[in-house]
């Protein structure tokens, strides 16, 4: 992961260099949103080892927000790179018997959408869209397990982890005007995610992820 992000990092300074050389204007700002869509779907999972039944249940996210750089482009075509936080959550229980467990966890969700925006007219109201890729990494996972032992917490891991890192695509539509000093541009985006970062009986992670974003730059 560090030299993923060494790597990143590397290709944006030298894409910021290249822009500054073309003068070429940089926007930098952040963003803010909740999400459209559940980041996972759970239900029961039946009968566990033929003796209780098992669930899981999900916590949407409640907000995202993160930072986002665009370099302005020939021809009214802007290219956005966005660094967003979302804190996500599932429990799972079996909640009869003996052997009752109960297991919360929570984890970080980053993802670096880096798309494509395309103005629609040149007024003080301008609509616009926006297409790309974008990389998701789940990280800082916290487990604990409570009614049976061994019990405690499984730090940065989950036996329903099955990809940390993910990719997809991504398409938003939305306008953009001006307010003092900054840009505001209301936002609504899809993401089709390729792999499921959480999957197992009972939990899986949606691959349609819908979010409403405000994105302010100056």
């Amino acid at each position: 992961m560090g030299r993923k992000l060494t790597m990143a990092a590397m290709l944006v300074a030298g894409a910021t260099s290249l822009f500054a050389q073309e003068q070429m204007p940089v926007s930098l700002g952040f963003k803010v949103g909740v999400p459209i869509t559940n980041m996972l779907t759970a239900g029961n999972t039946g009968w566990l080892n033929g003796s209780v039944p098992g669930n899981y249940s999900a916590h949407m996210p409640r907000y995202t927000f993160g930072v986002s750089g665009e370099f302005h482009l020939p021809h009214h075509v802007r290219f956005e790179v966005d660094g967003l936080f979302k804190r996500a959550g599932f429990n799972s229980a079996t909640p009869f018997g003996p052997g009752a467990i109960y297991r919360p966890t929570t984890f970080n969700d980053w993802e670096i959408p880096g798309m494509f925006k395309f103005n629609i007219g040149h007024s003080h109201l301008r609509p616009f869209f926006d297409i790309g890729a974008v990389y998701r990494h789940i990280s800082t996972i916290s487990q604990m397990t409570y009614g049976v032992a061994p019990y405690g917490l499984l730090a940065n891991n989950s036996s329903a982890l099955r990809n940390r890192n993910t990719y997809g695509g991504v398409a938003g539509i939305g306008f953009m005007f001006k307010k003092g000093p900054f840009e505001l541009t209301p936002e609504a985006r899809y993401t089709r995610w390729a792999d499921e970062a959480f999957k197992t009986v009972g939990l899986r992670t949606n691959l349609d992820q819908g979010d409403a974003l405000l994105g302010i730059t100056f």
